[in-house]
């Protein structure tokens, strides 16, 4: 997963861990290596590779993280090299409030995103904070993928939860979502993008998002805990006039 890293980053291959091979010469090294390289998008100006002695160095500018750490991610598959510098600078965003807006945006339009799950995050000096909690492995792998994508995110602090599979929970989550979104108090909201998300893990019910009025939380509130097998509720429900 994508964690925050120095500009200059060095990755050591040891011999010990891998069975022996023929010593392989920079020159085919070098050749491996941008073979590995070829198809990936680097706009007009390519990262430079070159090899000594087995060791690589890959310096240049790329414009996602994504990009950064797939194009280390596939150097690292050519036999043969003892260890790696990669010096890839990711250039700056305008500003953290536009990374803000993408990343918000990014998350929402991820089609496998559900009133189940939940994203929470912050961005500082091009640093994306991620927290929250997701009903499956492979939505946290794609919503990562998604962030690392924007042009100029530094690195990402990943804290998501991946929740327990549990079928008292698929039913318990279900079943307040239906009790919560029936009621013509939501009648207004688009459920593409629904104002209360319902996290559970065994039993237990985080309810998280913004509403417009104090009337929708209480009534959210008291459809939860209305359905049978909940061990707690939480109420993390903000107002939309209380959110700066």
């Amino acid at each position: 997963m994508y964690k925050k890293t120095r500009a200059l980053l060095v990755v050591l291959l040891l011999a010990a861990a891998a069975p022996a091979h023929a010593a392989v010469s920079d020159a085919e090294l070098t050749r491996n290596i941008q073979r590995q390289l070829s198809n990936l998008d680097y706009g007009s100006r390519r990262p430079v590779i070159s090899v000594s002695g087995g060791v690589v160095t890959v310096t240049g500018s790329v414009v996602s993280l994504w990009l950064k750490e797939e194009t280390i991610n596939r150097i690292l598959k050519v036999q043969g090299i003892e260890s790696i510098m990669a010096e890839l600078m990711i250039p700056r965003a305008e500003s953290d409030e536009k990374l803000v807006k993408e990343v918000g945006d990014k998350i929402r339009s991820y089609d496998l995103f559900t009133v189940y799950d939940d994203f929470q995050g912050r961005v500082k000096n091009g640093i994306v904070y991620l927290g929250g909690a997701v009903t499956e492995p492979k939505k946290l792998t794609d919503v990562v993928e998604r962030v690392a994508k924007i042009k100029g995110v530094q690195a990402i602090e990943n804290k998501v939860t991946v929740l327990p599979v549990n079928q008292s929970d698929d039913r318990l989550r279900v079943a307040i979502a239906n009790a919560i979104y029936r009621m013509p108090e939501f009648e207004r909201y688009s459920m593409a993008d629904p104002p209360i998300h319902i996290i559970v893990s065994n039993s237990r019910v985080i309810l998280i998002g913004i509403v417009r009025a104090d009337i929708e939380k209480r009534k959210a509130l008291e459809a939860a805990r209305f359905v049978e097998g909940s061990l707690a509720i939480e109420d993390r429900i903000q107002l939309a006039k209380d959110v700066k």
